[in-house]
């Protein structure tokens, strides 16, 4: 079974204008939060597994960031969302039920869902390689999840190398292309920063 590390096609702009600090603001507004502790949790929200629906405001809109909209992709990465048009998420919501939530968000006006990804791969840590740079830790060199645990995951994570970095088999990949879903691209170098 082969991984690959999901990322955005090159030269692309990120869907929405996502700044986390004025959606922490419109969070707090909303709940007993003060905006600082709301940051907080989305600055560690990927390694931390962080669940957001129960503090997700209806109705918020963005705007289009850049040239996003005029590039009219079905499902991208966001960070460490993943942001898909509503006829995708009709399409995965079933199969991505148990690794993560949904969030409804517009982007000026048009229904679109960020999927936060809450499902970790477990890591074959004796095939995992460290890097070091002048003596000190400096992420990983290489990457291995365990086979029996990621074979029945379509999305996943890895504690080792951050959480900042989505994952997936030859099932969501599958899914993607039979269904001519444009927007992603499929990396088999899972730590590679660059398309």
């Amino acid at each position: 079974m082969t991984v690959y590390q999901i990322k955005n096609e090159a030269y692309t702009y990120d869907v929405i204008d996502l700044d986390i600090v004025e959606l922490s603001e419109t969070i707090s507004k909303n709940n007993d939060l003060d905006t600082d502790t709301v940051l907080r949790m989305f600055m560690s929200s990927s390694l931390n597994n962080i669940e957001f629906s129960p503090l997700w405001p209806q109705g918020l809109n963005f705007d289009y960031f850049g040239k996003a909209k005029k590039q009219d992709y079905d499902i991208s990465r966001l960070g460490h969302f993943l942001i898909m048009k509503m006829p995708v998420y009709e399409l995965l919501k079933e199969r991505l039920a148990n690794f993560g939530e949904f969030l409804p968000v517009k982007a000026e006006g048009n229904n679109m869902i960020l999927f936060n990804l809450l499902t970790f791969g477990q890591e074959q840590k004796d095939m995992c390689l460290t890097k070091y740079e002048d003596g000190f830790e400096d992420g990983l060199e290489l990457l291995t999840f365990e086979q029996d645990d990621i074979q029945n995951k379509l999305l996943f994570k890895s504690k080792l190398e951050g959480a900042q970095k989505v994952y997936c088999t030859d099932g969501f990949k599958n899914i993607i292309q039979s269904n001519n879903l444009k927007g992603l691209v499929f990396d088999e170098d899972l730590l590679d920063p660059f398309v």
